[in-house]
């Protein structure tokens, strides 16, 4: 058996209200892995110039807590 045909198996065996998270949840799973959420050529290409820089700048914790609201926890 699959790893497909085991998640089919369990979620037809899940009630109704569990049924629907689980729905939603392989729904925005799917949309995620759509086209329209591809990188353009261009995209791709500031990417990779991005990533080959060896000594790359970061934003300090008072920035992003000024931008986000809140600082992220290390």
């Amino acid at each position: 058996m699959t790893s497909l045909e085991k998640f089919i198996s369990f979620a037809q065996a899940l009630p109704a209200d569990q049924l629907e998270s689980v729905e939603a949840s392989l729904s925005a799973l799917m949309e995620s892995l759509s086209e329209q959420f591809s990188f353009s050529p261009e995209e791709l290409a500031e990417i990779d110039r991005r990533v080959a820089n060896r000594d790359p700048e970061f934003s300090g914790a008072a920035d992003i807590a000024r931008i986000f609201g809140r600082p992220f926890s290390a």
